[in-house]
């Protein structure tokens, strides 16, 4: 049993901080090459049982590719995904990807990528049975592997040469190569390397006959792979080893190893070493005369083969599958599957075996007619004389039938899309109820929040300042008041008093968000409100952000306000961040601090966030809170904002 040796990279388990920060790069939604890397290796981070959501995640990265023209990324998408598709049996799709990755490589003149495409091509070929033209692609390889003295590849392509010539029955050149791959894997001290490359010495021993020297190796084999605790090298060593017990007659040792074998593909997913076991089984069966047992084996090989395209396998099997049925005495049967196996014979191995065929299926088919022309004339009697009495009645019932399931299927039909209107209706119109009853609400905040602002600035800002300015008169007046530090101490907290006072006004109506926009007046409201000695507020603003309806600036300059006073509130944070950014139409804004986070866990969000989460919803926005005990909060919000951008037609205020 041998199997070719494709290039591609595997999932690897990540820490979650590596993981939540490609994630976060993908959110950005920049549409870039370093974002399609990015994707990939999200993918390649998902854990083996998670092969969908590396899937999702390749295919994002790919259309990503496409659409920026990222030529490389169309092609390094191939090595990823072959994985995918080889865990399925799917070599026909795998082959499309390799063939299209492998032109993309030309066109970029990329030697070095060029050599893993014609080895990947190869590799699919020998999967579908194509051996010619996989030879021509590993040939092709080994050249440029040759000129760029890459051993690494040249190893592998030695021993995908190797199983190729194996199939082709051409033993010495087989086993010339495979000990060519397994001297440069020693060289390179590679036990992967190692154990694929020592598959393919034994193979070629075992089949010159040298069954002592492959029997070792195989053993060798397994003894690799429990070492590297790769559970395929330890498949094709007890595939191998079963093989050899059932050449040498060896029929029960060769029995268990293959149920060993075909009990790990129970729970390990690999479709060609299952069919291996599975071919291994009827074989011996069919060896120890068990035929009702190899058949059903049989049964199991075939539609396994046919499922992943397997045609050199295929030809052993209806080999083996004609001659059990002949032993069963099922000559139909025998005579179709040795039809197929000349078939895929001829087209495989090139040898014409169809004299043998025709001999019998004229024995078959003669015995077959004869049973078939006595049965067929009382059938044909019996059934003339039930068709001409039923078959008025079965059309009239059947017109019935069908009228009614077709009046009935309309009825249906109109009753769900009534009722379905209907309750698109209610929840439309209830949530233009909610929206308007929020935008009630928030208004009615706003116009308090101006009054307080104003009263704040005209009449308790004027007194202050009328205060401030009677205190300095009657400080000129009196020579003892200006050289008191206490009244020049008091002068100074009402100095203080009428700034603080004037911020209150500011962030409570923002003067600043009206005359210059949403970043400029976040970015001096973060100033304001950072202190260098308890919290350290950063602002930064990406993209072209634009100016946009003065209810949703003002809203969003609340919703970031009540995210930064929360962390003022509870989080005992030392620093925090403040991002706006717009990228098209989409405008997000990030806010994160290093506090004592919380934990999501337990499911419960206090009536704050409940609030911010139906204002922002209420905006077309979305709002993800990613936080954990000890480890700070980040608050991740979107707005599509396609209808809400507005031209400014005068200049900024200076």
């Amino acid at each position: 049993m041998f199997l070719p040796v494709f290039i591609a990279n595997f999932a690897t388990a990540q820490s979650q901080t590596y993981r939540d920060s490609l994630r976060r790069i993908i959110q950005r939604n920049v549409q870039d090459s370093a974002t399609v890397n990015t994707y990939y290796r999200y993918a390649e981070s998902f854990p083996a049982n998670r092969s969908d959501s590396a899937m999702h995640y390749l295919n994002q990265g790919k259309a990503l590719a496409r659409k920026i023209n990222y030529h490389k990324g169309v092609a390094g998408y191939a090595s990823l995904y072959i994985p995918h598709l080889h865990a399925k049996g799917e070599y026909k799709e795998a082959l499309a990807l390799t063939e299209e990755a492998l032109a993309i490589y030309q066109q970029l003149k990329d030697e070095a990528n060029l050599i893993k495409a014609y080895n990947n091509v190869g590799s699919e070929q020998q999967s579908l049975g194509n051996f010619k033209i996989a030879a021509t692609n590993y040939l092709t390889a080994l050249e440029l592997a040759e000129k760029l003295k890459d051993n690494q590849m040249r190893r592998l392509l030695f021993n995908n040469l190797s199983s190729v010539f194996m199939s082709l029955e051409e033993l010495p050149r087989s086993l010339e190569y495979a000990n060519r791959g397994y001297e440069l894997a020693r060289q390179l001290n590679d036990k992967f390397s190692m154990a694929s490359s020592l598959i393919n010495v034994a193979a070629a021993e075992a089949q010159l006959g040298h069954y002592n020297e492959a029997f070792e190796k195989y053993h060798e084999v397994i003894a690799l792979g429990k070492q590297l605790n790769d559970m395929t090298i330890i498949l094709d060593g007890l595939l191998n080893l079963a093989s050899i017990d059932s050449e040498k007659g060896r029929n029960n040792q060769a029995l268990d190893l293959f149920y060993e074998a075909r009990n790990i593909t129970d729970t390990f997913q690999a479709p060609e070493h299952r069919m291996y076991a599975l071919m291994g089984l009827s074989t011996t069966l069919h060896q120890m005369k068990r035929y009702q047992e190899a058949d059903e084996f049989l049964e199991q090989t075939i539609a396994l083969g046919k499922a992943i395209n397997a045609g050199y396998e295929l030809r052993i099997t209806y080999k083996v599958a004609a001659e059990n049925k002949e032993a069963l005495n099922e000559l139909g049967p025998a005579l179709a599957f040795r039809k197929q196996y000349e078939a895929l014979n001829d087209s495989l191995m090139s040898e014409d075996t169809r004299k043998h065929v025709m001999q019998q299926e004229i024995i078959s088919q003669t015995a077959i007619k004869d049973k078939d022309i006595i049965e067929k004339k009382l059938l044909i009697t019996q059934k003339e004389q039930q068709l001409q009495a039923k078959n008025k009645w079965l059309i009239i019932i059947g017109l019935i039938m069908t009228l009614l399931t077709v009046v009935a299927g309309i009825f249906f039909m109109k009753f769900r899309y009534r009722q379905k209107l209907h309750l698109q209706r209610l929840q439309t119109l209830r949530k233009e109820k909610e929206v308007q009853l929020l935008e009630s609400f928030i208004q009615g905040e706003e116009r308090e929040r101006t009054r307080i602002s104003k009263d704040l600035h005209d009449s308790v800002g004027g007194m202050l300042s009328a205060v401030k300015m009677h205190f300095s008169a009657i400080r000129q007046e009196s020579a003892p008041l200006r050289e008191s530090s206490a009244y020049g101490h008091a002068m100074g907290l009402l100095d203080e008093a009428v700034g603080e006072v004037r911020k209150t006004a500011h962030n409570l109506m923002p003067e600043m968000l009206t005359r210059y926009g949403l970043a400029d007046a976040l970015q001096i409201f973060c100033k304001n409100i950072s202190h260098a000695q308890t919290l350290q507020i950063s602002f930064y603003s990406t993209g072209n952000v634009k100016r946009f309806k003065p209810n949703f600036e003002l809203s969003v300059y609340r919703i970031v306000q009540e995210l930064v006073n929360n962390i003022i509130k509870h989080s005992r944070a030392t620093s925090a961040l403040v991002q706006l950014s717009q990228h098209g139409q989409l405008l997000t804004i990030t806010v994160e601090d290093n506090g004592v986070g919380f934990d999501q866990q337990s499911g419960k969000n206090g009536m704050g966030l409940n609030s911010l989460q139906s204002r922002i919803r209420a905006l077309n926005g979305s709002l993800e809170i990613e936080a954990a005990t000890g480890q700070g909060t980040t608050a991740y919000i979107e707005f599509d904002t396609e209808r809400l951008e507005v031209e400014i037609t005068t200049e900024k205020q200076e």
